[in-house]
């Protein structure tokens, strides 16, 4: 057995729960740590006989400037927008990207973590379906950060993100629909085991809830932000005996399905039922009727996302997490 093994960063981040990056600034002086996390580090590296050198031997595994950016559909506008504002910044600083598609599923979310690890990416953009908190964990132990979009986990831990605050964009947009005298609406959320699908649903319910409206159980309906289950959702609803006057849809695709469900029967929109909905944006103006719809800022979240990481990989990030809530774009149009 050889005593003299080379001690690595890894080893030290993890001997004191602490992540790559973090013990790196403490030992480089730059960046910010505190005075009491470097005075730890340094404890540590002396205890261990870690010299300079082998820091430099640690770090140059993962020194290929790339940013790994794993997405839930990547041929929805809302996730390609994204991507376009994070690989503007990202060639901007010199990194190149490595794109994955989740395709809303835990599995193929956590193989594509794994791939994103196995390439050494310096870094990871992440909407999270929540299914992968071992890859995650194991991203945390290797010192790769992350900064989360459109759904954000519940880690325990305070970690970057970008995000528009979901409850308060369904909250206002619920009440807008109020605002118009409609009493009787529904609504489609995306899975409430997702953040942005379950806030939306409680910016809804509060919505609901303060201006004395009851909420009538068969029109809430969750789906999965496909097109298919906007569809179901909505054949579920207009098979009931009393229908809504309105329904609030948490996203773009599951708005699309509503809307062929609800032409199928050989309703119109808004004539009939109104909708409304969420990240609907009609770039070609073709669509009719124009969805009325709360926009997140998407290029926006893209570039900030990628600013933060290359900040953290840089070490001019802060020592705490980022946490950047953007506000969403109100867009109406004729569906209502």
């Amino acid at each position: 057995m050889n005593e003299h093994r080379v001690v690595r960063l890894k080893d030290i981040a993890q001997e004191l729960g602490l992540s790559e990056s973090t013990v790196s600034r403490a030992l480089s002086g730059t960046g910010r740590v505190s005075e009491a996390t470097r005075l730890l580090v340094q404890q540590a590296v002396k205890k261990r006989d870690y010299t300079p050198n082998d820091i430099a031997r640690s770090l140059r595994r993962r020194d290929g400037r790339s940013i790994g950016i794993i997405v839930t559909d990547i041929t929805n506008i809302f996730f390609a927008s994204v991507l376009k504002g994070a690989q503007m910044v990202a060639h901007e600083q010199g990194y190149s990207t490595l794109l994955s598609n989740s395709d809303e599923d835990p599995a193929l979310e956590t193989a594509s973590l794994r791939l994103m690890l196995q390439k050494q990416v310096s870094g990871l953009i992440l909407a999270t379906v929540g299914g992968s908190p071992n890859q995650l964990a194991q991203c945390r132990r290797q010192g790769v950060p992350i900064v989360f979009i459109d759904n954000l986990p519940n880690l325990g831990y305070p970690y970057d993100s970008v995000s528009v605050d979901n409850h308060k964009s369904a909250y206002l947009l619920t009440c807008k629909l109020l605002k118009r005298g409609m009493r009787r609406i529904g609504v489609i959320t995306g899975p409430l085991g997702q953040s942005s699908g379950l806030h939306r649903w409680e910016g809804y319910e509060r919505a609901m809830q303060e201006a004395g409206c009851p909420i009538y159980r068969p029109w809430v309906k969750q789906g999965d932000f496909r097109v298919e289950s906007g569809y179901a959702a909505m054949s579920s609803m207009l098979a009931q005996q009393e229908t809504p006057q309105a329904v609030l849809i948490a996203n773009n695709y599951m708005a699309f399905g509503a809307i062929r469900a609800i032409r199928e029967r050989g309703w119109q929109v808004p004539r009939d039922i109104a909708i409304v909905s969420f990240d609907t944006e009609d770039i070609s103006g073709l669509m009719h009727p124009s969805i009325t719809t709360m926009n997140q800022p998407a290029v926006e979240i893209g570039r900030q996302a990628a600013e933060i990481l290359i900040d953290r990989l840089t070490d001019n990030a802060p020592e705490d997490a980022v946490a950047r809530v953007l506000d969403p774009i109100f867009v109406e149009g004729t569906s209502w």
